[in-house]
């Protein structure tokens, strides 16, 4: 197996944490705009759903500064949000294949780049 450039590879995996978080800072947007221009109906659940997909959007945003800072739980997060995506790729699936891999095949490939041994290996050490 070639050696990778760790750096490099941990940028791309924080540019991936980006993307991910700008697309649930519009998600958040366009709720948060549906329950002020009156188009929803059930605010309580639009609420709700405001407040997890912004937190999620913030935690990565954050998890995405730790990656390159060589962080434990910044691969941890990685993990937990890659299997969340599958989960609900695995939903789209059932509505657009085509939708359905646009999320499953980038979530595999942080996922395996995260199982990395050299990435492990970086993050492994407590840089707190």
């Amino acid at each position: 197996m070639p050696k990778l450039n760790v750096s490099r590879t941990l940028k791309g995996l924080a540019i991936a944490y980006i993307l991910e978080a700008a697309f649930l800072y519009v998600a958040t947007a366009v709720i948060i705009w549906s329950m002020i221009s009156g188009s929803a109906k059930a605010l309580l659940t639009d609420s709700a759903m405001a407040v997890l997909t912004g937190g999620a959007a913030i935690w990565l945003t954050l998890a995405a500064k730790a990656i390159v800072r060589n962080k434990r739980w910044a691969r941890s997060a990685g993990v937990f949000w890659q299997l969340i995506q599958l989960t609900i790729a695995g939903g789209t699936f059932e509505a657009s294949i085509p939708l359905g891999l646009l999320m499953a095949v980038p979530s595999v490939a942080v996922l395996l780049t995260l199982f990395n041994k050299q990435i492990v290996a970086a993050t492994l050490e407590n840089r707190d």
